[in-house]
């Protein structure tokens, strides 16, 4: 069942509590929705197994970070979400694994003191879990004797490359189009929330993978009904497809990502869409140091959400307060070269 089925059910059951509590239950969990959906992970198409503790607890940060809710507010609803995941428990389902649960426990006891709980953010995956898990995706589209498998190998090294090197969002990606590429620059024109518009650039690895595979596609002679740049970039490559192009929806991504994080050994929770955005935003806020290029290379409509991404290194910190607070400088002298410093008179 998915996470909405699931989130229906408990509220019709009884032992949720009285009615009123329940129609209160039911506003907090429709804005744990809207945080889902937010997080490219849609309800009415995720199971449970997406389920963990950081995402939850990263809940709480964007109500208060990104939506301004109140403590008082926030605690209802964090009452409502932790009411449902409790009743999830009870019932044998386990959307959250013991150890898991333990620290999700933890992180609302800290909430509920006014603390700050461990890990709001799920940790974007590190250096080595990317290349095993391309590797893996590079292997299958270089030895599966299926050639649709092959096809199908090739599409998902793609698009692991694409999202990790722009950032864009699972919905984005699978609304791409081929006339929205720009090989003049190996960028592409995306549209977001709401509607709006950016440019997204891609790696050159990214770039020549994704060509690649639309190249193969194309030699494969697959069929497309329709103008050809109205064409996906990336399309399904199911038996139920058949010879034509057809547009992925953002559950079979996700799937994608499930099948090979356990190819490759890895923590489902750590290795989705969702986290290689995170990735993409931890590294171009840390090239630049610069939070307005890095909201704009996001798509974000407000600052606040972008710092959720923005965790600057510590050796930026450190060469920043260098610049500003330098051996060299007084509590009423500003940050100057050396040579502009010897110019100045006394005029006292």
């Amino acid at each position: 069942m998915t996470i909405h089925a699931q989130i229906e059910w408990f509220l019709a059951d009884a032992a949720a509590g009285s009615p009123l509590t329940r129609r209160t239950y039911r506003t907090g969990l429709n804005r744990f929705r809207e945080y889902l959906l937010a997080n490219d992970l849609d309800p009415n198409v995720q199971e449970l197994d997406v389920l963990h503790a950081s995402l939850v607890l990263g809940w709480a940060s964007w109500l208060t970070d990104v939506q301004g809710v109140n403590r008082r507010t926030l605690l209802t609803y964090l009452s409502a979400v932790m009411s449902f995941i409790s009743w999830l428990q009870v019932r044998d389902l386990q959307p959250i694994a013991s150890s898991d649960y333990a620290r999700l426990q933890e992180g609302m006891r800290r909430l509920r003191r006014n603390q700050k709980p461990p890990e709001l953010v799920p940790h974007p995956p590190e250096d080595p879990e990317l290349n095993e898990l391309l590797l893996v995706a590079r292997r299958l589209s270089s030895t599966s004797a299926d050639p649709r498998a092959r096809l199908a190998a090739a599409r998902n090294t793609a698009i692991l490359e694409t999202l990790l090197s722009t950032g864009m969002r699972v919905g984005e990606l699978v609304a791409l189009r081929t006339r929205e590429l720009d090989e003049a620059d190996g960028s592409a024109w995306v549209t977001g929330k709401r509607g709006r518009t950016r440019k997204v650039f891609f790696a050159a690895f990214a770039w020549q993978s994704t060509t690649e595979y639309l190249r193969q596609r194309h030699s494969a002679g697959l069929t497309y009904r329709g103008p050809l740049g109205d064409q996906p970039v990336f399309a399904r490559h199911d038996r139920r497809a058949g010879t034509e192009v057809l547009p992925l929806s953002t559950g079979a991504v996700q799937r994608m990502f499930r099948k090979l994080a356990r190819r490759a050994g890895l923590d489902l929770k750590d290795v989705t869409p969702h986290a290689l955005r995170h990735y993409f935003g931890t590294r171009m806020y840390r090239a630049t140091s610069d939070l307005a290029v890095t909201q704009t290379a996001l798509g974000h409509a407000s600052p606040v959400t972008t710092r959720i991404y923005a965790k600057l290194a510590d050796s930026a910190v450190q060469e920043a307060h260098r610049e500003a607070f330098g051996e060299s400088q007084s509590p009423t002298t500003s940050p100057r070269s050396n040579s502009d410093s010897s110019q100045v008179r006394d005029t006292s």
